[in-house]
């Protein structure tokens, strides 16, 4: 029951991602999104490997370490723009 539950939330955050992106209220190279896509992307992976769904699994946790790249992206960015080079 526990890894419904981890399914659904998956579900819920990749839909809300997806939801959020389309009417404009998050950016897609901002952190929540990224966040959004992590949570999803791992839950709905989690839900699949324990139905024995290879592929299923392995799409969505690729679209968890993409989430993962996005969200070191965002803050190496913020962090240079923060960091002023001395030239």
């Amino acid at each position: 029951m526990l890894i419904d539950y981890i399914g659904w939330i998956g579900f819920s955050c990749c839909t809300l991602a997806y939801l959020l992106l389309n009417f404009r209220c998050i950016p897609f190279d901002g952190w929540l999104f990224q966040l959004l896509n992590l949570i999803g992307g791992a839950g709905l992976a989690i839900k699949a490997y324990n139905l024995h769904d290879g592929p299923n699994s392995s799409a969505n946790s690729l679209w968890g370490l993409i989430a993962i790249v996005g969200i070191i992206k965002y803050f190496k960015n913020k962090m240079d723009q923060e960091i002023p080079s001395k030239l």
